[in-house]
């Protein structure tokens, strides 16, 4: 009986010793908390890859930065506020880990940004005659720069400005030029793009003065007109089978009135 205590005791230590490794686990943790922002070469979220990471800055200088990165940014510190103003001055939030945690943070982001890639087949991305690549991420990259959500880098004016496109959107946007839901049918990518990178429109023009538009930022609006348009034909397609069901209902309803008119009104009743 007394041999229970001891085993159960035992046992305890046992999973506190996993339950506090698994905790100072770079992976872990990585996964647990980093990784909602951060990829280990599998490109750029909201902060930035960070493969090849320890290889490029100092040990001592990524714990600091790991800890505590608005710290570092208020201290002055150059290379943290090159990062934080190059990812649009959105603070990291501080982790209050151990310096043997971070480094086992450090340790499994150079490990795993050594490793080689799986090779695999990219499936391409759609592109058109111009060149724009078509995407679910450059139509939601293009739908936050023609509303606002996300400024455009020289600083020009959000398209919701002037323009409204027919996307369900609530808000709706402006009045003052035309609407754009129909563009990319009129005009296609090679006209959108030229207007965008030389306005021929005054009021246009005044707008993006000396805010000229990147390429990358053009190709993500085109690509929003285009999902616009599309689906607005969709709609279309939609009403007119909406619209053609209606007709032959009416025409058969009006059929079986005259049917019944016909043949049952004026027959006699016994």
């Amino acid at each position: 009986m007394k041999k229970f205590p001891i085993i159960a005791t035992f046992l305890l230590l046992i999973s506190i010793h996993f339950a506090l490794r698994a905790q100072n686990s770079g992976e872990e943790i990585f996964k647990t908390v980093c990784s909602a922002c951060h990829t280990i070469n599998k490109g750029r979220l909201v902060g930035p890859d960070l493969g090849g990471t320890p290889q490029k800055l100092e040990r001592e200088w990524l714990i600091r930065f790991i800890r505590s990165s608005q710290e570092m940014v208020k201290a002055g510190d150059s290379a943290a506020n090159a990062i934080f103003n190059q990812y649009n001055k959105i603070p990291m939030p501080d982790n209050r880990y151990s310096d043997e945690q971070i480094i086992s943070i450090i340790e499994y982001i150079d490990v795993t940004g050594r490793a080689k890639p799986v090779a695999t087949e990219a499936t391409p991305i759609p592109t058109d005659s111009v060149g724009i690549q078509f995407s679910a991420e450059t139509v939601e990259t293009g739908r936050a720069l023609f509303n606002g959500y996300v400024r455009f880098s020289n600083g020009g004016p959000p398209c919701t400005a002037c323009h409204n496109i027919n996307d369900q959107s609530f808000i709706g946007g402006g009045r003052l030029a035309l609407d754009l839901t129909g563009s990319y049918v009129k005009l296609g990518s090679a006209g959108i793009k030229a207007i965008m990178t030389n306005p021929p429109f005054p009021a246009m023009k005044i707008a993006l003065l000396n805010h000229n538009l990147k390429e990358d930022e053009i190709n993500a609006v085109i690509s929003l007109l285009k999902s616009v348009a599309e689906s607005q034909n969709n709609n279309l397609n939609t009403d007119a089978g909406g619209l053609i069901f209606f007709v032959f209902g009416f025409i058969s309803a009006v059929f079986m009135l005259v049917h019944i008119y016909i043949f049952y009104d004026n027959r006699n009743i016994t």
